[in-house]
């Protein structure tokens, strides 16, 4: 499967940047134990290979979840929204509001599941 290039996009775009430091506010997977909020977390939830389409064109269709996480929900959904604006250029989001609530961590989580398809 292909690398999302979620870093890159998010890092592109000056919206975000008003919002969070991208270099140190976005992970991929999990986010380090004392991160201080707002911040992005990223996963690959499943992808398939699209390669059979077309010979000569070799697709991956990757889908992903992305979480922000802060102590405010206006913050969270704040930079969620931003985010989603960036990446929708670039993929099609499937699940738009997903809201939870970490009480270990005494966050709120806000996301969205979307799919990527990117040419290798």
């Amino acid at each position: 499967m292909s690398v999302l290039p979620i870093f890159r996009t998010l890092k592109a775009d000056a919206n975000i940047a008003t919002l969070i430091d991208v270099e140190i506010q976005v992970y991929e997977d999990i986010a380090p134990q004392g991160t201080k909020p707002p911040y992005i977390v990223w996963q690959t939830i499943s992808g398939q290979a699209l390669n059979h389409l077309d010979e000569a064109a070799v697709f991956d269709n990757t889908q992903y979840q992305l979480m922000v996480y802060d102590a405010s929900t206006r913050k969270a959904d704040e930079v969620r929204d931003a985010v989603r604006v960036a990446l929708e250029k670039h993929s099609w989001v499937l699940n738009p509001s997903i809201n939870l609530r970490d009480n270990k961590a005494k966050l709120y989580g806000r996301g969205f599941d979307a799919n990527w398809i990117a040419e290798r």
